[in-house]
């Protein structure tokens, strides 16, 4: 069993969306990650999506996407980005019941395949605000997730083998600073952290090994619209 990470794919099948506005290398990018997703990836392997999986609103609408998903091959793990707005995280559960079994949803929550442990939540970002600072509401959610982060971490198994965390948001800031999700994230010992969000040419990120733990950048148009092979 092989373990693969991708994030930020953006697909829109229900009201289609030119992701070429973003750069000519997205032109038709769903059919280029499902090639190389397809010829990479086993029946029997993870694979790990940091969040942004859908453009969509609404649920369904992003059934769609959601069944994109579903057919490729391997396990999937997703966590929430901040552009699926399809999924409220009160309706996790809900959602989960009509997926197939080959995707799981991490909202502040765990699993475990074979010795691998798998903890995820979306995370959040107190970005450079100014003189006046973050939003209430933008600290109330950092702090939430910070909570559901330390949740799903403490429900994992202590005799794991690897501890695997999956974030949408990276656990520092626009100066490549941590953040209090980095703190969380060594207090439990994560071996690989992967994350999304960090675009090509849109900020600076963090890979390789930082504090003893794997950094991973799964964003499409960082792994050139591939699943990068974690473990295995």
């Amino acid at each position: 069993m092989a373990v693969f990470a991708i994030s930020d794919l953006h697909l829109s099948s229900a009201n289609p969306k030119p992701m070429e506005i973003f750069g000519a290398e997205w032109k038709d990018h769903h059919k280029r990650i499902a090639r190389n997703w397809d010829s990479e990836v086993a029946a029997e392997d993870v694979v790990l999506i940091a969040g942004d999986t859908s453009w969509a609103m609404r649920l369904a609408e992003a059934m769609p996407d959601l069944d994109w998903v579903a057919a490729r091959p391997g396990r999937k793990f997703l966590v929430r980005g901040n552009h699926d707005y399809w999924w409220r995280r009160e309706a996790t559960n809900r959602i989960q019941r009509m997926l197939g079994a080959s995707i799981t949803l991490l909202q502040g929550t765990s699993a475990v395949v074979d010795s691998l442990g798998i903890a995820g939540t979306r995370g959040w970002r107190l970005e450079d605000y100014g003189l006046e600072g973050p939003a209430q509401g933008d600290v109330k959610v950092y702090e939430r997730e910070l909570r559901y982060l330390r949740r799903a971490l403490e429900s994992l198994p202590a005799d794991v083998g690897i501890r695997i965390a999956v974030l949408h948001y990276p656990p520092f800031d626009l100066s490549l600073q941590p953040n209090d999700f980095r703190r969380v994230l060594e207090e439990f010992s994560v071996d690989v952290l992967v994350y999304g969000h960090v675009h090509k040419g849109t900020g600076s990120y963090l890979e390789g090994d930082v504090g003893g733990i794997r950094y991973c950048l799964a964003a499409v148009d960082h792994t050139r619209f591939r699943p990068v092979q974690v473990i295995g």
